[in-house]
């Protein structure tokens, strides 16, 4: 049974970070792989947050940090979604 979009408040949203991810590595021209070794992550990781699944903290935190956004910005409904990190200079 699907989730009603009230239900997703307040949870973090995988596909979002995932296409952010992929705007991003677009705009720069660079490989998945490239994406893996910047952020850290595995390429198991990176499918897992394609296809909105569970992730590790860390694993988040560094494609996240990686965009140069906040962890706010991924969660449903959350008043400051887009926002940047502070001093992203």
């Amino acid at each position: 049974m699907a989730q009603s979009t009230g239900s997703q408040e307040g949870r973090f949203n995988a596909r979002a970070l995932f296409d952010a991810m992929d705007q991003q590595r677009r705009e720069r021209g660079i490989t998945w792989q490239q994406v893996a070794r910047e952020t850290g992550v595995s390429s198991g990781t990176l499918t897992r947050t394609k296809l909105g699944g569970r992730m590790e903290v860390d694993g988040m935190l560094s494609m996240v940090r990686w965009l140069n956004r906040t962890v706010e910005s991924f969660v449903h409904g959350a008043p400051d979604a887009q926002k940047r990190t502070p001093n992203a200079d």
